[in-house]
């Protein structure tokens, strides 16, 4: 499907296939490309293609079948309609920009003016980019800020809405109240439920809606948390387990897994053949982005974790592994029943797994901190610095016992 142009400095529309995120049916996000007056945006169409039959020199599906035709009219149907927005824009309203065109598009014809409106259409839009620029861990944690903040206008205020502009600094301190006290949010968590109102709200800025973002008077702190990360003896016993049932033999596995790679618990389950790279040399290594920052990791297999694939591998390809990972919380309530198994006297969940990758396999095994970031798929080095103060403190802790040794 060829580019829509109308002229010098008019609009440029064209279709591209995000190959770099996948969705569950195996087929990648098509997105819509506008280009105008020197801005660029992309939308998600709702529409996917696997990657062989995507045409990216025409801009569509190549395949010569039903749905591959249904796709293309689709696309077709897309374009049209932001050719007629397009026009129409010109001849009523005459000179505009490409923000207030994606508002039309999507149904928007005026800024909203109270929060409940705007947090909706935030909220609507980070739905849209879910697989695409946005992790849906992340929108769920948006999307549950906004249903906190309508419930604190309610409860607090006995208003069921507000206008934007009347958001102001003491309102925003006591909605943390409000997180801590009422919804029963740890310091922390109540820090990154703000983080994402005042996300929300910068944006508000930016398009004019508000004048000045309250949050810029408010400091957002967070409190150091005490990461638990298991020993090699406790992981090695977890290895040693045996004669466990099928599906606690499978979560053990998932669990280890996540041990040797630092994957997060999504990333495990979004994990892919075409994740996993073999070399010349005939080394492995995962390759991803990861699903809640979309930063791409590099991790090298491990042969533990080459070994755990294999386990569920129909062929001597680790890449063919096959599994059914359960939900977060019930694989998390089948760790607890592992670990007294295992005798490991600690509470462990899947994000427990990627601690020890962090800790115990890698910063402890003399692995740099920055080499320890890039397979953990961090946006910044202090996120992983948490992890190598943890292997200080306890190395710390380990010479301690030898300051009487020596005279």
């Amino acid at each position: 499907m060829k580019n829509s142009n109308h002229g010098f400095k008019e609009i440029s529309i064209s279709y591209l296939l995000r190959n770099a995120y996948r969705l569950k049916n195996g087929e990648s996000p098509i997105v819509v490309k506008i280009q105008y007056q020197g801005e660029r945006k992309e939308i998600n169409t709702g529409l996917s293609a696997k990657a062989l039959d995507w045409d990216a020199k025409e801009g569509c599906v190549s395949a010569n079948n039903k749905k591959a035709m249904a796709i293309n009219k689709d696309l077709a149907r897309i374009q049209n309609d932001i050719d007629e927005r397009f026009i129409e824009m010109r001849r009523t309203i005459g000179d505009f920009s490409l923000g207030e065109l994606i508002e039309r598009l999507k149904g928007k014809s005026n800024a909203p003016q109270t929060i409940v409106e705007y947090l909706k259409i935030k909220i609507d839009d980070y739905q849209s980019r879910i697989g695409i620029d946005l992790a849906q861990t992340t929108f769920y944690k948006y999307r549950r800020t906004a249903t906190y903040f309508q419930d604190f206008l309610f409860d607090k205020l006995g208003q069921k809405n507000l206008a934007v502009t009347r958001i102001n600094k003491l309102l925003l301190e006591d909605f943390f109240k409000y997180l801590r006290k009422e919804k029963k949010n740890s310091h922390n968590s109540s820090s990154a439920l703000m983080n994402c109102l005042n996300s929300i709200l910068d944006d508000a800025e930016k398009a004019g809606i508000i004048r000045f973002n309250p949050f810029k008077e408010i400091l957002l702190t967070r409190k150091p948390v005490n990461r638990e990360y298991l020993t090699s003896d406790e992981i090695l016993a977890m290895q040693k387990l045996d004669n466990l049932i099928p599906s606690l033999d499978r979560n053990r596995d998932l669990f280890l897994l996540a041990c040797f790679t630092g994957l997060a618990y999504s990333d495990i389950k979004a994990l892919h053949a075409l994740n996993i790279i073999v070399e010349p040399d005939g080394s492995k290594h995962i390759e991803r982005y990861r699903t809640k920052s979309m930063v791409m990791s590099y991790i090298p297999l491990l042969n533990a974790a080459e070994n755990i694939l294999l386990k569920y591998s129909p062929t001597k390809d680790c890449r063919d592994f096959q599994w059914k990972v359960p939900c977060n919380q019930k694989l998390n309530k089948s760790l607890k029943e592992i670990a007294k198994l295992a005798g490991i006297h600690r509470n462990l969940f899947m994000h427990l797994g990627r601690h020890t990758f962090a800790t115990t396999v890698t910063l402890s095994q003399g692995i740099s901190i920055e080499s320890v970031s890039k397979m953990l798929g961090h946006t910044t080095l202090k996120h992983t610095q948490v992890y190598a103060k943890i292997v200080n403190s306890k190395v710390k802790g380990e010479m301690e016992k030898l300051k009487g040794s020596f005279l």
